[in-house]
């Protein structure tokens, strides 16, 4: 398996923590967080496309889910579009492109507003991320 998940989301994390104070940036998958606002940014695929006759592993392709979550009485859409703008640049800048973008309150009239987005690249053994 090639795993460059932490160099993902440091990328991230240290960016929206420079450009946001106060955020919470965590590792993995959250339905409603503790603290806002928060990011969430976790890898759900990672698959080997090519393997040579040794069976080591080249190249894998890797998919991050990308999840925002404001809850400001005013202004919380906004908040959240802010906050992924920054992120959204960060992914790009890797090699990683958005493959989906949702909006959406958690329930109907939610206080959260939450911008959920999964984005895609091929990774190879070195770290080097390739957009198809």
């Amino acid at each position: 398996m090639i795993d460059k998940s932490n160099e993902v989301f440091n990328a991230v994390a240290t960016q929206l923590r420079a450009k946001f104070k106060p955020i919470t940036v965590v590792g993995e998958y959250v339905s409603v967080p503790a603290k806002f606002p928060c990011v969430s940014v976790d890898e759900t695929y990672n698959v080997p496309v090519h393997m040579d006759s040794a069976v080591h592993n080249k190249y894998a392709r890797v998919r991050y889910r990308l999840q925002v979550f404001s809850n400001l009485d005013a202004g919380k859409r906004a908040q959240a579009r802010a906050i992924y703008d920054v992120a959204d640049r960060v992914m790009h800048s890797l090699g990683l492109y958005a493959q989906s973008y949702t909006t959406m309150p958690t329930q109907y009239n939610s206080p959260i507003y939450t911008i959920t987005v999964s984005y895609e690249g091929v990774i190879d053994e070195n770290g080097v991320i390739y957009r198809n």
